[in-house]
């Protein structure tokens, strides 16, 4: 009696090396997918604290400004 398979070793190691490596392509494809975001949302952040220091600087400035136009209105008067 023979014995007949549906199903030979040789597909079993196929399917499973298809897994491994679908698997292994999908870790590395969410890995280098996280880093991107951490680069970009680092980016933005640098962005952003560069407008903010601007703007405070802006700010300082203007109050500079300010502060000797009621200084001088205070001798006008």
């Amino acid at each position: 009696m023979s014995r007949t398979y549906l199903l030979s070793f040789e597909t079993f190691k196929t399917v499973g090396q298809g897994a491994l490596g679908a698997m292994t392509f999908g870790a590395y494809h969410q890995f280098v997918t996280n880093k991107i975001m951490d680069l970009n949302n680092e980016k933005l952040e640098l962005k952003q604290q560069y407008y903010n220091d601007k703007h405070n600087q802006e700010m300082k400035e203007l109050l500079l400004k300010i502060n000797k136009l009621e200084k001088r209105q205070n001798w006008l008067c």
